[in-house]
């Protein structure tokens, strides 16, 4: 069951999905391989306890498509979630369409984002190697365009850094997730009060 948020909603963000990024993930960017101890498959950002953060990617990733896949030893239909991210670079604002599949047979439990390494908005170096902690913050907007971006967790005590109700939430399970040595995931509905922390 989703918890009520204590702040008023940030200015024009309607909800937020975040996961931190573990040196797997860092490899994934970059295109190298990886092992399952950090982070998983190849070329995917992989968000576990999918069943939980489905209704938020749902509305992040709104348009379904239907395509074939392995499942079981089976080619089966499934629907895959595509949306559209949003980044501003020297030539200005850019998008550009991603995926967002469901879980495999082999991974009951975890969904992903496909293809990282071809996305412009996840370049390598939109993240400092000595950085410590760092979560992958998608924003969706009020007006339905999502913006990914990468937040340092030192910069969310940094006052003006971030929305003070965007900064707290995120520091709030970061904190609970420490306690609990987890890797932090979760998301906060801004519009309806719903939000999730790693089983809280």
């Amino acid at each position: 069951m989703g918890s009520k948020p204590e702040a008023p909603s940030p200015t024009g963000v309607a909800r937020i999905l975040y996961k931190e990024i573990v040196p797997g993930d860092l490899r994934k960017i970059i295109a190298e391989s990886n092992d399952s101890e950090t982070g998983g498959g190849a070329r995917d950002f992989r968000f576990g306890e999918f069943e939980k953060l489905e209704p938020i990617i749902r509305k992040m990733f709104p348009n379904t498509i239907k395509e074939q896949r392995r499942r079981g030893g089976q080619s089966v239909i499934v629907d895959i979630f595509r949306g559209t991210f949003h980044w501003n670079s020297n030539e200005g604002e850019e998008q550009k369409t991603v995926d967002f599949e469901p879980p495999t047979t082999a991974r009951p439990s975890e969904g992903r984002i496909t293809r990282v390494h071809e996305q412009p908005c996840f370049a390598p170096g939109r993240i400092r190697k000595d950085a410590g902690r760092i979560l992958l913050l998608l924003v969706q907007r009020n007006d339905g365009s999502v913006w990914p971006h990468f937040i340092e967790e030192q910069s969310l005590s940094e006052p003006g850094a971030w929305d003070a109700g965007v900064a707290k939430e995120l520091l709030k399970c970061i904190q609970a997730r420490r306690a609990a040595n987890r890797v932090v995931i979760g998301y906060r509905d801004f519009t309806t009060g719903e939000g999730y922390c790693n089983d809280k």
